[in-house]
Order: C-alpha cells, then sequence, then structure tokens
C-alpha cells in the first residue's frame, strides 16, 4: 500500500487513463477525488473505488480551462479530504485534423484543455502544497506527440508539448519545496478515443503496431503503474522527467 493515507486528485478520471490511474491510486491505499465534465461516469468511478478500496468523492467541472472551475473543485477535494498530496492531470481531448485548413476555434480549443487546464490545476494545488508545507506529488499526462511528429495533429502536439515543458519548468521552481514534479508520455493506448480513431479510419492499427517493439497497443493499465510509482516515495529523487510508456515505439529506428 504506497498511498497509505494519501489524496489524491485526477482530472478526467471518469474513463480512460484517468480512471484507471484513480483505481490503482485507490487500490494503493490512497483517498481520491475523480474530476470529470460527465456525472454519470464520475459517480461510477467513485462508487468502484469506495466498494472495492477507499474513499472516493466525485466532482464534475465545467471548463477545465476556467479559472473559477478549477479553483471549486479543488477547494471540493479539500473540504472533504482535508488536502491534496498527489495531483494527476489526464483530462484531455484530441484534435485531428490537417494544419493547412484546421479552424482556429479547435486549435485554441485543444490548448485549452490540454495545456491550459494542466497549469491552472497544478497552479491551484501546487498553492496549496506549498502552503502547507509538506510537499507533494504532480503527474502530468501528456503524449509521444511530445517527443516526434505525427500528421494532422498540430494542436495535439503543440498542447502535449507545452505540457512537457511545463512540466520541466514546475519542477525546477517547485524543487524547494518538496514538490516533484513529473509527466508520462503514454504511446498508443486502446482508449475511448483511440478505439474512435480506429473505427474512424484515421489510425490504422497494424501499422501502429508493427512500429511498436513490444508487439501490442497499450493498455490502460500500462499508464497506471508508471503513475503510482512517480506518486509513491520511490520516486522522491525524480522531477522534471517524462516517463515514456510506449511499449519502445519511440525507441524504433526500423521499420
Amino acid at each position: 500500500m504506497r498511498l497509505q493515507g494519501k489524496v489524491a486528485l485526477v482530472t478526467g478520471g471518469g474513463r480512460g487513463i484517468g480512471a484507471a490511474i484513480a483505481r490503482r491510486m485507490a487500490s494503493e491505499g490512497a483517498n481520491v477525488c475523480v474530476v470529470s465534465r460527465t456525472d454519470s461516469e464520475l459517480q461510477a468511478q467513485a462508487a468502484w473505488i469506495r466498494e472495492h478500496t477507499a474513499a472516493a468523492v466525485a466532482v464534475a467541472v465545467g471548463d477545465v480551462s476556467n479559472p473559477q472551475d478549477v479553483e471549486r473543485t479543488v477547494a471540493e477535494a479539500i473540504a472533504h479530504f482535508g488536502h491534496v498530496d498527489i495531483l494527476v492531470n489526464c483530462a484531455g481531448i484530441s484534435v485531428a485534423h490537417a494544419s493547412v485548413d484546421l479552424p482556429f476555434e479547435r486549435w485554441k480549443q485543444c490548448l485549452n484543455v490540454n495545456l491550459d487546464g494542466t497549469f491552472l490545476y497544478c497552479q491551484a494545488v501546487g498553492r496549496r502544497m506549498i502552503e502547507r508545507g509538506q510537499g507533494g506529488k504532480i503527474i502530468n499526462i501528456t503524449s509521444l506527440v511530445a517527443h516526434a511528429a505525427i500528421p494532422e495533429r498540430a494542436a495535439y502536439a503543440a498542447s502535449k508539448g507545452g505540457v512537457k515543458q511545463l512540466t520541466q519548468n514546475l519542477a525546477l521552481e517547485w524543487a524547494k519545496y518538496n514538490i516533484q514534479v513529473n509527466s508520462i508520455s503514454p504511446g498508443f493506448i486502446m482508449t475511448e478515443i483511440v478505439r474512435d480513431y480506429i473505427a474512424r479510419g484515421i489510425h490504422k492499427p497494424e501499422k501502429m503496431v508493427a512500429r511498436i517493439p513490444a508487439g501490442r497497443m497499450g493498455e490502460v493499465d500500462d499508464i497506471a503503474g508508471p503513475a503510482v510509482f512517480l506518486a509513491s516515495p520511490d520516486s522522491d529523487y525524480i522531477t522534471g522527467t517524462t516517463l515514456l510508456v510506449d511499449g519502445g515505439f519511440l525507441a524504433n529506428g526500423y521499420v
């Protein structure tokens, strides 16, 4: 029980990678505040956690890029549990569109949710961690497109690359407060978004797997374990790092 007695706030925790992380952290003893836009998913997730592992509360957020919404959800988590030890920023959207005619509104939406939302939660929770004076762990979920280009992902790549650099800057600024800030770059993980892209012909799973030395697509639980490691005392001397969890995709220079 590596997270016994800790309090974790997980954005995007209603489904996909965020849900897997929330459940794994709860199974390691953490009390979990699950934040998402969809109330039905939130309530189901919180109920599962309470039934199987630890205490949980579900908090709906209208807009992760709205400072007032972010402050409200963080305040609700603290009102329920008293403090936050671990923040996981997993809320995000993907945009697949040719750059030459990518609507500016979609560009802004992607950056607002993925980058602005991550910054606002880091700021709101980080401020409280600093005030409390007992350190903390912040884990931002970025993407392999923060490291390598994929066609028609300009907005998504810009937002996730920004998250990677934001992680390094906050790690530098907050190390003196014993707050470790790291990120995870998942490879091709079988989430609801990826399944939708496959169904629409945007992703070609056979081509993707051919580039993955591990020989398979990732599952959401493949990200949950590394997230627990970065949230645990085992990672106390790790900060400003981005952990690639991609089955070797980016290491593969041979096609």
